[in-house]
């Protein structure tokens, strides 16, 4: 957290929050306002949200408030970009009235320079417009989901934990790279782990195929990235378990990239470890979108609010995006 807060502060972005009526979120736009980490824009009836805000005793200083009111312009611009998908003046009308829409729009048209969601919507509601109407950046095929908790002296990433459901060894291949030059982007080297119940050929079945080939496809890609892969946790996480299981591997068990092999093992596996453990994890960010975005998660408090507002300032001042 103090490596974003530190590239959040470089330069105010205008990071807007779609459950801006929600108590949590105002709460969270006034401490990163105070803080100067940025200029929270809060989306929702302002009336409602000022009302709230005195309830609280909270000034809202160095932050805005964004009414939905969706235009004809607004309209006009969402019929150009989905028009190839069949998008009329009336669908667009509809679509607009969600705000989870409405502010994929603005963030497209540069209104504000990053968007979080999530926190009140589910995944689905507030990524699927966001993937509709910002869409991925023009060098990547697919937009994964990075997230990442710190353990002592290192920091660990997990993908991908949200939206590639069963991913074939490309799409493993992408979440990969993905995942590495997000990891890249923050000054961290990273050792990427392509996660399995076996390690170099300890097991033997037909589902490892996908990894094998996955591995094939990032190292030719990315020659200089270390990365290894089937392999089980322990022997990417732990130098005695590496030494045991897999001492010629390139992690030496000092990975801090894991990618699960598909969506539920990671999904669970991070539910889990929130629920049974006082770790916290960060994220969710999608990476190979055009605009920065992070996904929250609707159990979210006040202060992972904060660090999502934090993050996606972060990003917007690093232009996170799966080219870089």
């Amino acid at each position: 957290m103090s490596l974003m807060r530190e590239i959040a502060l470089r330069k105010k972005r205008r990071i807007l929050l779609v459950e801006g009526e929600d108590d949590r979120l105002i709460k969270a736009a006034a401490i990163s306002a105070s803080a100067g980490l940025s200029v929270p824009v809060l989306l929702g009836n302002k009336k409602n949200i000022l009302k709230k805000a005195g309830k609280f005793g909270i000034v809202l200083d160095g932050a805005d408030i964004m009414e939905h009111i969706p235009t004809e312009k607004d309209v006009e611009e969402l019929v150009s970009i989905r028009k190839h998908k069949g998008m009329t003046a009336v669908k667009a009308r509809e679509m607009l009235n969600d705000p989870n829409a409405y502010a994929a729009l603005q963030l497209r048209r540069g209104i504000v320079d990053g968007a979080i969601g999530g926190f009140k919507f589910s995944t689905a509601e507030w990524m699927r417009p966001v993937l509709q109407i910002i869409g991925t950046d023009k060098n990547t095929t697919l937009v994964t989901a990075v997230c990442f908790l710190v353990v002592g002296e290192r920091v660990l990433f997990f993908s991908d934990t949200d939206f590639v459901i069963k991913p074939g060894h490309k799409e493993l291949a992408q979440i990969a790279v993905n995942a590495a030059r997000f990891v890249n982007s923050l000054g961290i080297v990273p050792k990427v782990a392509l996660l399995s119940y076996s390690t170099h050929g300890s097991g033997d079945n037909p589902v490892l195929k996908d990894i094998h080939e996955a591995l094939e496809l990032v190292r030719a890609s990315c020659p200089s990235l270390v990365i290894d892969g089937e392999i089980q946790f322990d022997a990417a996480y732990s130098p005695e378990s590496a030494e045991r299981k897999c001492p010629g591997s390139p992690l030496k068990g000092e990975a801090n990239v894991f990618i699960f092999p598909e969506i539920t093992v990671g999904n669970v596996l991070i539910h889990a470890l929130t629920q049974l453990t006082n770790f916290e994890f960060f994220g969710t960010f999608p990476v190979g979108l055009a605009k920065p975005v992070i996904n929250g998660g609707r159990s979210s408090g006040v202060d992972k609010i904060v660090n999502a507002i934090t993050a996606c300032a972060m990003q917007a001042n690093i232009g996170i995006k799966a080219r870089k």
